[in-house]
């Protein structure tokens, strides 16, 4: 769940909703709906992150939701659940601090440095205003 978060620069409660069913690997995509805003749109998704999705349903053979319960198969995971796992691997990387939204900022700053468009950040990002988009513009 981390690498697709970071990977897809998906906000935390629009990751926890993925449900298997949303997840497009002929198209490369993940239909992200209800958004902030109640807006839904398809991010792209990286070849790897698609691999990685892969090993992971192999692994786990999620039905419903891509990332359930530790306890509960029909119910999503936890934001407290993914911050918990998060703060765990980010200190075994050496990482004293590190939240979801900072994987959010950190693929927006990258996707930049390596030439995305803006227009195609916002609408990867889910900003209406894409002046909120070139708020990652100072990172660079």
């Amino acid at each position: 769940s981390i690498v697709v978060c970071y990977g897809c620069g998906l906000r935390i409660g629009e990751l926890l909703r993925i449900k298997v069913q949303d997840i497009d690997g002929q198209r490369k995509t993940i239909l992200i709906e209800h958004g902030k805003g109640d807006k839904s749109r398809y991010v792209v998704v990286s070849d790897s992150v698609l691999n990685q999705l892969r090993c992971y349903w192999k692994m786990y053979h999620p039905t419903g939701w891509m990332f359930y319960s530790r306890w509960l198969m029909d119910k999503p995971m936890s934001p407290s659940s993914f911050r918990k796992a998060l703060r765990k691997h980010a200190q075994a990387c050496g990482l004293k601090h590190c939240n979801p939204h900072a994987l959010r900022h950190a693929y927006a700053t990258h996707q930049l440095e390596s030439g995305m468009p803006l227009h195609q950040l916002q609408h990867q990002l889910g900003h209406s205003d894409i002046k909120t988009t070139q708020s990652y513009l100072h990172w660079l």
